[in-house]
């Protein structure tokens, strides 16, 4: 509820400030107006000063500040600025010379009054045309930059409005694949342990203890788009400390992690699916063992992350496994183009490798 407040509070402040900074434009280009013609009259056209000259300029500033607040209330309501650049401009054009022509009569009433005490406006169209032209300068200048200014609004606003769309599609499309990574993850975990329990049942608790830490991993991550590699790495030797209860000494880790990457934000989940990957589809060296070495190097900009498997490469390897296409995927969805996962195979060994932006570097 006080938050709901508190974004109250700030969408007045900021109404406030633009109402405020709306008015104080105005006053200052009109004031700009009458120095500009009271400039020009005195020094170029009567060369000496008129103080009735002065306040007609005065009176008209004051109606050109009135006619175009009033011309701003009415383009508010009519919702103009979603129309085609053609009709927009147009109506500006339409507008300036409206204004113009009302301020010109209306200018040349008051003024007929104040010193000859009755309306007496005897001049032609050419004269007419051009005290209306006069009046167009300053009234078309207000008239531009109020409709740039409203259409600039505008397209920041659908601008806004598409980048929360797009994100909202982002965030849905994690969202499914993290749904589609959990029950993956606990069907081969289940499958690790079947396989455990037929050859080892005393080992098979310690096996349920790991998973059970594992499975609250996979619950909570979902919360984050992005969690630290070193959260992640340890979550990922909790599950090679599981399969090695299943395979002994015939499966052999090694970890080449920089000090510099611990603290990194990497996807969730990223390196326990690669490892896990990894023993399911990697073989055997020739000595019988399988063999995984997990790597993370910091080259200045990226982040590389490498899992190694004894093994030999096939064909489609990525569309082999959900879990790899999942990951790709997931990669794709937070980095877009500064991101990559590939899949590499050199003589006997895979490596599966992830490249992402230094997020120390972005912070």
């Amino acid at each position: 509820m006080q938050v709901k407040k508190n974004k109250i509070l700030i969408a007045s402040c900021l109404k406030m400030n633009k109402t405020k900074t709306y008015w104080l434009c105005q006053i200052i280009g009109w004031l700009g107006m009458v120095a500009i013609e009271t400039l020009n009259y005195t020094f170029f056209i009567a060369k000496r000063f008129d103080q009735a000259v002065l306040i007609n300029f005065l009176f008209a500033a004051f109606l050109g500040v009135v006619f175009t607040h009033f011309l701003k209330l009415i383009l508010k309501r009519i919702n103009l600025f979603t129309q085609s650049s053609v009709t927009i401009w147009l109506i500006a054009f339409l507008c300036t010379f409206m204004v113009s022509f009302i301020v010109t009569i209306i200018d040349e009433i008051a003024f007929s009054l104040a010193y000859n005490n009755h309306i007496n406006i005897d001049f032609g169209f050419i004269s007419l045309f051009g005290f209306i032209i006069n009046w167009m300068r300053y009234v078309g200048v207000w008239v531009i930059i109020y409709f740039l200014y409203k259409i600039l609004d505008l397209n920041n606003l659908l601008m806004q409005q598409k980048l929360k769309v797009e994100n909202e599609a982002k965030t849905a499309e994690l969202e499914l694949l993290k749904s589609q990574l959990n029950p993956h993850f606990l069907f081969n975990a289940l499958n690790s342990i079947m396989a455990l329990i037929s050859l080892n049942p005393q080992k098979s608790k310690e096996a349920v203890v790991l998973l059970s830490d594992l499975l609250r991993f996979t619950l909570n991550y979902g919360k984050d788009k992005e969690i630290k590699l070193i959260d992640e790495l340890a979550e990922t030797k909790k599950y090679l400390q599981l399969e090695q209860i299943r395979f002994g000494d015939k499966l052999v880790v090694v970890y080449q992690i920089e000090e510099t990457t611990k603290d990194v934000l990497i996807p969730p989940a990223s390196i326990l699916t690669l490892a896990e990957n990894a023993i399911k589809h990697g073989g055997k060296d020739e000595h019988g063992l399988i063999n995984i070495a997990i790597s993370a190097k910091n080259t200045g900009n990226n982040i590389t992350i490498i899992v190694t498997n004894s093994g030999v490469l096939g064909q489609n390897v990525e569309s082999r496994g959900i879990g790899l296409q999942i990951v790709k995927k997931r990669i794709e969805a937070v980095y877009g183009n500064l991101g990559s996962f590939t899949i590499e195979g050199h003589d006997d060994w895979v490596h599966a490798i992830i490249s992402i932006p230094n997020s120390q570097d972005c912070s």
